[in-house]
């Protein structure tokens, strides 16, 4: 298949790095401290004029290969605050750049389903998300589907997760469900869930 497993799955979090670095731009200026830590690697916590979105810096900076200045002053560049916290990273950011982020976040999922049905090489026929990006209903030509397709549920996974974290919801709550499913006749080949998926990865 064209679209790999891995390249879906680093669509997701680049996208995350893109959105981050691209909303749209108010008064504000970026400043360095600590914040208090916490156990998920993305939380959103909001106030009345903002929001404060965490993210684990290695998500951000995966070679570790920038500055606390460097995070800091990017996010400035965009209007937001950033905060450098360990392996954290903290912004604040608007509602309505949060809002902005999130709509990204949905247009880079879609760009990635588009790619995929439009590969020749796989039978997938279409894909369903629905707006809260919880469920993904993957219709596929049963004669042609092959076992390794299924592999493709790692980016639907983390696609929507990262979209939930980013609404707000606790990595406790969230959950990704995927199906496979007949598009003639409309049976479920496969299915399967971000946390059943975290969980096996944990042993």
């Amino acid at each position: 298949m064209k679209m790999s497993v891995r390249s879906m799955a680093a669509s997701a979090m680049i996208c995350a790095v893109f959105v981050l670095g691209g909303c749209a731009a108010a008064d504000s200026n970026g400043s360095v401290g600590a914040v208090d830590s916490t156990d998920g690697p993305i939380e959103v916590e909001e106030n009345l004029a903002t929001v404060d979105v965490r993210v684990a810096r290695s998500l951000l900076d995966p070679e570790g290969s920038m500055s606390d200045e460097e995070i800091v002053s990017a996010a400035a560049e965009n209007g937001m605050t950033a905060a450098v916290d360990g392996d954290a990273v903290v912004y604040t950011m608007t509602k309505s750049q949060r809002d902005e982020m999130l709509e990204e976040l949905r247009s880079s999922a879609k760009d990635a389903v588009d790619g995929i049905i439009a590969d020749d090489s796989n039978s997938i026929t279409a894909v369903e998300v629905d707006d809260a990006m919880t469920e993904f209903t993957v219709s596929v030509d049963a004669e042609r589907f092959s076992p390794l397709e299924s592999l493709l549920v790692i980016g639907f996974y983390l696609q929507g997760a990262l979209y939930q974290q980013f609404a707000g919801t606790s990595a406790d709550e969230l959950d990704v469900v995927v199906e496979f499913v007949d598009d003639a006749t409309g049976e479920v080949l496969e299915s399967g869930s971000y946390q059943e998926w975290r969980k096996n990865l944990e042993g």
